[in-house]
């Protein structure tokens, strides 16, 4: 008999002490609130720590029609300091509500294993904000003096800020291609106009620093007559507008007779000192001294003969002939 008091006696307990290490409860932080103010429900749950399977209330937007969920916490998980077998799991709810009057929070359910737990309803009452009617209409709040900012001023213009840019980019390039051009012009007006010397001028010039050189008495008759060659063929390429240097003897001829004020004669002379001056440069024949002076002679005497000479007529208009029309 005393056996089964015992076994009763410890059955009792355990029941008690497994009831007891489950619990779930729902506290409010505040029972009364303002319009649009918030409150936190905390939601606590303990249960064995052995135990896997938990499930705490799944909360929506929503609580009631009058009441609003405005942010939930995440679960915190904590041991029980005196008793370790016992486990705790804490969510925080903030809630709030529009609506003045006693409004009840319902009842939240937990599932700890095989039992399911309810919560006590809880009453929370919303009251609305007094105002005094003598009292003017005021501002939330007062107006807020913003430093000034340039870059926030320039901002604000956008448009109006790329336009004048834009004209003062346009203004810049303006004055610079300005005063090139005015010193370019400025530069061109002081620069002294040499006239263009003739061409029988330059060619007579040159003869006359090639006799002077004695180049052929000096036994390089070759040099003598590539020289000669090249101030007479350029004296003609400048006179008559043939390109002289790039034709042969024969091709030179040839355009030369399409100019009737060259007398025949005056052409063969040219002709033969040009050949003359070939056979020296690519024939390697030496011309005689007698052969040298008369070839520097015929290129004297065919730009004297062919040279463009100057006249006045009796209108005073100037008009150009050769050297033998004058």
């Amino acid at each position: 008999m005393m056996k089964r008091i015992g076994a009763f006696i410890i059955f009792l307990l355990s029941f008690l002490s497994y009831s007891q290490a489950q619990e779930f409860t729902v506290k409010l932080s505040s029972p009364e609130i303002r319009i649009g103010e918030q409150a936190t429900l905390e939601l606590e749950c303990r249960f064995s720590a052995a135990e896997k399977q938990i499930m705490l209330p799944a909360l929506k937007d929503i609580i009631t029609k009058f009441i609003e969920v405005v942010d939930i916490s995440k679960v915190d998980t904590t041991f029980d300091d005196d008793d370790i077998t016992s486990k705790f799991f804490t969510q925080k709810v903030n809630i709030t509500s529009w609506d003045s009057g006693l409004h009840v929070i319902p009842p939240f359910r937990a599932i700890i294993g095989a039992d399911t737990l309810y919560s006590d309803p809880i009453l929370l009452s919303v009251t609305t904000v007094e105002l005094a009617e003598e009292q003017d209409i005021k501002d939330i709040k007062e107006i807020l003096e913003v430093p000034f900012s340039l870059w926030d001023w320039i901002l604000a213009r956008k448009v109006e800020m790329s336009i004048l840019l834009g004209l003062l980019l346009l203004a810049v390039i303006g004055y610079f291609v300005y005063r090139k051009y005015a010193n370019k012009t400025k530069a061109e007006e002081a620069e002294p106009i040499v006239p263009k010397e003739e061409a029988d001028i330059i060619a007579l010039r040159k003869l006359k620093e090639l006799e002077g050189k004695k180049v052929w008495q000096s036994g390089d008759v070759k040099e003598f007559h590539s020289q000669l060659s090249f101030i007479i063929r350029e004296y003609i390429e400048n006179r008559f507008e043939i390109n002289a240097l790039e034709q042969t003897t024969d091709e030179i001829a040839m355009l030369l007779v399409a100019h009737p004020e060259i007398e025949k004669t005056v052409l063969q002379q040219l002709v033969q000192m040009l050949q003359l001056a070939d056979m020296a440069k690519f024939a390697k024949q030496k011309p005689i001294g007698v052969e040298n002076e008369e070839a520097l002679k015929t290129g004297f005497s065919f730009i004297e003969q062919t040279k463009v000479v100057i006249k006045e007529n009796n209108s005073n208009d100037v008009i150009n002939t050769t050297d033998k029309d004058a």
